[in-house]
């Protein structure tokens, strides 16, 4: 009876139950800071190649960050990052800058970008179709500029698994070629049930019932997916299950034991990137 009521108040207490704000770890400071202060040395980024920029997706505005050189983005390998459920892009700083680096200084160009309702994006996030706008806002910021399908891998951390998933299966405007899954959320009654600790239903409070094994069955191209045994925001059972679902052309999983959903801390930055390298080079 105490848990009905918790969700009677819960979805009474949301702007709409039709939504995913219940899970979202929404709302930076306002400000980003993007230092290499913040970095290992080996990850340092030149100023220069730190851009920031906004595209509109229908009547909001994403605030996202290229690193790189603008003049090479024609020629460029880039890495479109779409980061976990964090305030905003800040949390994923180290992280990107590792990305950029792997191999040697600068190897790569990076896109990063906050959803609705991150950081310093407008709006709210609601469903799958405001979560595909704004990728696709991206996307053709992207196509403007040069990017075509053989020089994309889009890399999705946790969250960031939602438009990635869709994206892959035919519903992006430069096709995904090269797909990393690290520590995927694959059901959005895991995302309920951690963000209200009770074992119920996504659907009692959301109509977000993304579906990543038919997203992996569907995608036609290379995989890689990462994931940490012990991980308990996203059980690595239920991402399995739907990451074996790809039949595509190249498939490769690392499982890791003894550590969690923080993977990169966990393993290290050494055998991270040597996994990811190899992938993007095959």
């Amino acid at each position: 009876m105490k848990q009905m009521l918790y969700i009677i108040a819960l979805c009474l207490g949301l702007a709409s139950c039709a939504d995913i704000s219940f899970a979202m770890l929404y709302g930076g400071s306002g400000e980003y800071n993007f230092s290499n202060a913040d970095l290992d040395t080996a990850y340092h980024i030149d100023e220069e190649k730190i851009h920031l920029f906004t595209v509109p997706s229908e009547d909001d505005t994403i605030h996202g960050m290229y690193l790189g050189d603008f003049s090479q983005l024609e020629n460029d390998t880039i890495i479109v990052y779409l980061h976990g459920n964090g305030p905003s892009m800040d949390g994923f700083w180290s992280t990107v800058a590792v990305l950029a680096n792997i191999g040697h200084q600068h190897r790569y160009g990076v896109v990063m970008y906050d959803y609705r309702g991150y950081g310093k994006s407008t709006g709210t996030t609601q469903n799958a179709a405001s979560m595909a706008a704004d990728y696709d806002a991206v996307m053709l910021w992207l196509e403007h500029r040069g990017l075509t399908s053989d020089r994309m891998v889009v890399f999705a951390n946790s969250l960031g698994s939602l438009p990635a998933g869709p994206a892959a299966a035919g519903g992006s405007r430069i096709t995904v070629e090269k797909l990393v899954m690290e520590v995927p959320q694959s059901s959005a009654d895991v995302i309920m049930q951690n963000a209200t600790g009770l074992s119920l239903p996504s659907s009692m409070i959301t109509e977000y019932n993304f579906n990543l094994g038919q997203d992996m069955e569907n995608y036609p191209g290379e995989l890689l997916w990462m994931h940490a045994e012990e991980d308990d925001v996203a059980p690595v059972e239920t991402a399995r299950s739907a990451m074996r679902r790809h039949e595509g052309t190249y498939y490769r999983e690392e499982v890791y034991p003894n550590v969690g959903h923080g993977l990169r801390w966990d393993i290290g930055n050494e055998e991270w990137t040597r996994v990811i390298h190899e992938f993007i080079l095959n």
